[in-house]
């Protein structure tokens, strides 16, 4: 496993990507206005994350509220995991990842589907996220 193969698989596909210079192992990108990275981890950076961030914070005072949505959606699915993080004082962010091991190695195939089912399943969460707020989606921060 390479940030290289990333890379090819990202290109055969046509999505465009930027390398993140003070993080080699990291390659971000947009997906549907949605900020994704993807990121070898694992000691031997064998494992690969492909890690979305919703295009909207929250306020803080909401946690309960997108806790109950992030718990919903990981108990009645298995990608992504999703989960809401504290970014500053007063908002919060809202993400989905998908992680897959290729500790014993794995195919370019196998590299495109970890990452469409990221992406694929990442965006799914967002855009439920949006359905169910509804027109307080603009309302909240962009």
């Amino acid at each position: 496993m390479s940030t290289r193969r990333v890379e090819a698989s990202l290109k055969n596909h046509g999505y465009a990507y930027v390398e993140d210079t003070d993080h080699p192992e990291v390659l971000r990108a947009r997906f549907d206005d949605y900020r994704f990275q993807f990121m070898l981890t694992g000691e031997a950076g064998s494992v690969l994350q492909a890690r979305g961030r919703w295009n909207r914070s929250v306020s803080a005072a909401r946690k309960p509220e997108m806790l109950k949505l992030c718990n919903e959606w990981n108990m009645s699915r298995v990608w992504p995991k999703v989960y809401v993080r504290r970014e500053s004082e007063g908002l919060l962010g809202l993400y989905g990842e998908v992680t897959s091991d290729f500790s014993s190695g794995g195919s370019d195939q196998q590299i495109d589907r970890a990452i469409e089912c990221g992406l694929r399943t990442v965006i799914a969460f967002f855009r439920e996220l949006e359905e169910r707020l509804g027109s307080e989606v603009d309302e909240l921060d962009a």
